[in-house]
């Protein structure tokens, strides 16, 4: 079974390599696709921060998605 930080770095490796890209090829205006995730809370809270050209930013909130889910949510907040 995978630890908790070897998910975690799955998402953010996705995020960076496949879901940026893609996002950027729909939208030029987007700069940026961030993972982060914050474990200091009772539960892990995970979020995308999508920035665009001019530096305006929308959060998705992502936690415990799959990849495919995780894009989808990323995908709502952007349309």
């Amino acid at each position: 079974m995978r630890s908790d930080e070897e998910i975690f770095d799955e998402k953010r490796q996705f995020v960076t390599d496949k879901l940026t890209p893609f996002l950027q090829a729909i939208d030029q205006d987007i700069e940026s696709a961030e993972y982060h995730v914050i474990t200091h809370t009772p539960y892990d809270l995970e979020y995308i921060v999508i920035t665009w050209k001019g530096g305006s930013s929308k959060r998705a909130y992502v936690t415990g998605d799959s990849l495919v889910a995780l894009a989808k949510d990323v995908l709502k907040v952007i349309s």
